[in-house]
């Protein structure tokens, strides 16, 4: 759940959805899903804390509270909590850069900064695969 959703933005646009193939694409790297499971067993069961933690465990706790202030809401966050964001390289399988890059845009907790769907298109990462159809395209 993007922050913009989770703190309420009465504003939610498009980069909603980009987030959300943000999260598909970070599965895929990492080769798990969820990243993060909070499932009914969990002895956390407040909605906004399941989804928050998630967020600070990838972003880290210093993040968090910054966007979330930016959206009008304080943030407690326990002190145990990491403060800063773990880098792509530790969570996923697939090690690319210009993977982590899009994921770094895709998934910019600021919905403000995150890129644009056409411009996620646009990505170097994109660049093989447009090759590829262009290979198969010339061929029909």
């Amino acid at each position: 759940m993007p922050p913009e959703a989770l703190f309420n933005y009465k504003n939610q646009n498009s980069a909603v959805d980009v987030w959300a193939c943000g999260v598909i694409f970070l599965s895929f790297l990492a080769q798990r899903h969820p990243i993060f499971s909070l499932n009914n067993s969990s002895k956390v069961k407040n909605f906004t804390i399941c989804n928050l933690i998630p967020m600070v465990c990838l972003f880290g706790s210093n993040a968090v509270k910054e966007i979330a202030f930016k959206y009008g809401y304080g943030c407690m966050i326990p002190d145990e909590m990491q403060k800063e964001r773990v880098p792509w390289s530790q969570i996923c399988v697939v090690q690319d850069a210009n993977a982590f890059d899009l994921l770094d845009k895709m998934l910019c907790l600021d919905h403000n900064k995150r890129i644009t769907a056409k411009d996620a298109l646009a990505h170097p990462w994109f660049n093989e695969v447009r090759g590829q159809v262009r290979i198969q395209g010339n061929n029909v």
